[in-house]
């Protein structure tokens, strides 16, 4: 591909600190990010913000490399300091010669005139005027799995080797970011709370189910709704609902057996798997975990928070789809009457 290699740069003799600071921020950003993360969009998401606030870019696309079946890929685009943003489906045979170099080579490629943007980038060119472009590529376990093009269109002067190199820390930070949130989800844990997530519930379910199939051996299950949880998020910010999410999950787990799986169901949601738990000893469990969440150390900023409970015994031959049914309708019986409480739902289960 012609074009000016851009993948290795000696390193400086001394560390200036107006050179460094904003590698090590944005490097810090990202790390933080994918602590609580849910999922690889807002590993992009914050990476295109990163790039648009220090490497100099005006638009930063992100086309998203798919294997055959696969007949289009998504391409994102972001603007204003990541906050706005546009997509749009591109066909897999048609991706740009520039994005496939990336691809196939996992090196980074600057396109810094006309020529070379006609190209590798038709597609840009013909959205608007492009002064330069620099395409990186965001590796996963050694495979290129996105590559980040970052546009400068008003801006004359190309890339220097500065911003090169910032961008590069920044997008192998990303995929760093990336892997983590990948292996987290595979593992079943939830970002924010620690708990099961809601694919490595499901996963529990169906082998508890299967279980209680086996053995004959009584299987129940609770569904938790957070009540007046918004009311935090609005007047306190997103970190303070995190903040609360994480204590409710952390009580959860030490109010339960070691067997028993309590996982975040969605939201403000948490489901718990209660294995050899009849519907009876269920609900008294579920009563205790809701005194339990009165105390929690939020308390001062999250005085209204309480939480409805619907809980529900397995019965041949419902699968984890009924079962969570019926610990949803016995849940919003629940909120009808008040809130605040425990409903069974035995009749609903059967």
């Amino acid at each position: 591909m012609g074009g000016t290699g851009t993948d290795t740069f000696e390193q400086p003799a001394r560390t200036d600190p107006a050179r460094i600071d904003p590698m090590l921020a944005g490097v810090r950003r990202l790390t933080l990010l994918a602590d609580g993360a849910g999922d690889g969009e807002e590993i992009f998401r914050g990476l295109a913000r990163e790039l648009l606030l220090a490497p100099g870019a005006e638009e930063v696309h992100v086309h998203h490399l798919l294997k055959p079946p696969a007949e289009e890929e998504p391409v994102v685009v972001y603007l204003f300091e990541g906050d706005g943003r546009l997509s749009y489906l591109a066909p897999r045979s048609e991706r740009p010669a520039g994005v496939s170099w990336v691809a196939n080579t996992a090196r980074s490629f600057l396109a810094a005139d006309d020529r070379e943007l006609r190209a590798s980038l038709p597609r840009l060119m013909a959205t608007g005027k492009t002064s330069s472009a620099l395409l990186l590529g965001v590796a996963v376990h050694g495979e290129v799995e996105a590559v980040v093009v970052l546009v400068r269109r008003e801006l004359a002067e190309a890339y220097d080797e500065r911003s090169i190199e910032l961008a590069t820390t920044l997008a192998d930070q990303a995929a760093t970011a990336l892997a983590l949130v990948r292996a987290r989800a595979e593992a079943g844990t939830d970002a924010v709370t620690g708990c099961m997530n809601h694919r490595g519930m499901r996963r529990r379910l169906h082998e508890e189910i299967g279980r209680a199939m086996r053995t004959g051996s009584p299987l129940s299950c609770m569904l938790i709704d957070l009540d007046n949880f918004k009311l935090v998020n609005d007047r306190h910010g997103h970190q303070a609902g995190d903040t609360v999410l994480r204590e409710v999950g952390q009580a959860l787990v030490g109010e339960f057996r070691a067997f028993d799986r309590v996982a975040r169901y969605g939201g403000d949601e948490f489901v718990v798997i209660l294995p050899n738990a009849e519907l009876d000893s269920a609900a008294a469990a579920a009563s205790r975990a809701l005194t339990r969440l009165h105390d929690l150390p939020s308390r001062e900023i999250a005085p209204s928070v309480g939480a409805s409970i619907g809980v529900a015994q397995w019965n041949a031959p419902m699968g984890a789809d009924a079962l969570l049914q019926a610990c949803d309708t016995a849940l919003l019986r629940s909120k009808r009457q008040g809130k605040g409480r425990v409903t069974r739902a035995s009749a609903l289960a059967r």
